[in-house]
Parts: structure tokens; C-alpha cells; sequence
């Protein structure tokens, strides 16, 4: 499984460097999923971070001329899949609390 989370992390970078200069249809959808399954064995702060690190600071990447749009692009897009990751962090998380309050 290990490799699973490694390609899918792998994968989510590819596609968001990819999507920095090709329009692909429903980008955000696929790295969320591809951001989801890389976070199911990290550890949950670092990302949550670089999704908040992301999300905040990936835009003022625009005021690079030259490439800054398309560094912004990028940097927007693992931000997306470090959002997913996110997400699956705190579902597992609540799923845990649940089974834990009816199972002791």
C-alpha cells in the first residue's frame, strides 16, 4: 500500500505541473482524490500546513513575471490535492472518535 500513497503523491504532482500548461478537465476533482489517497499514511499536521501554506501563498506566486502564473498553477494545484488529503485526515479522524466512544 505503501507504493500506492507514494505514486498517487507522485501522480498529483505530475498532473498539477501538467495542468500549469494543459487544460484538463475536472483538475480539481482528480487531485483531490490523488491528494486523498497520498495523505492515508502521513502525519495529519504537516498536511494540514502545506494545505493552509498552499492555499494562502499560491497565488501571490503571480507577481514572478515570466512563469509566475504558471508556478501559481502549480503550487495551487498540489495546495488542491494537499486539501484532499486534508479532508481524508479529518473524516478518518472522526471515524475513529465515533468507533472509539462505542467501542471500550
Amino acid at each position: 500500500m505503501e507504493k500506492l500513497y507514494a505514486a498517487a503523491r507522485a501522480l498529483a504532482v505530475i498532473v498539477a505541473i501538467i495542468a500549469a500548461f494543459v487544460e484538463i478537465p475536472q483538475v480539481a476533482l482528480i487531485l483531490l482524490v490523488l491528494g486523498g489517497l497520498s495523505a492515508v499514511n502521513e502525519e495529519n499536521i504537516k498536511t494540514y500546513l502545506t494545505a493552509l501554506v498552499l492555499a494562502i501563498a499560491a497565488p501571490a506566486l503571480n507577481a514572478i513575471p515570466g512563469i509566475g502564473a504558471e508556478l501559481a498553477v502549480i503550487f495551487g494545484g498540489i495546495g488542491v490535492a494537499a486539501i484532499g488529503g486534508s479532508i481524508v485526515a479529518v473524516a478518518l479522524s472522526i471515524l475513529l472518535r465515533i468507533k472509539s466512544d462505542w467501542v471500550k
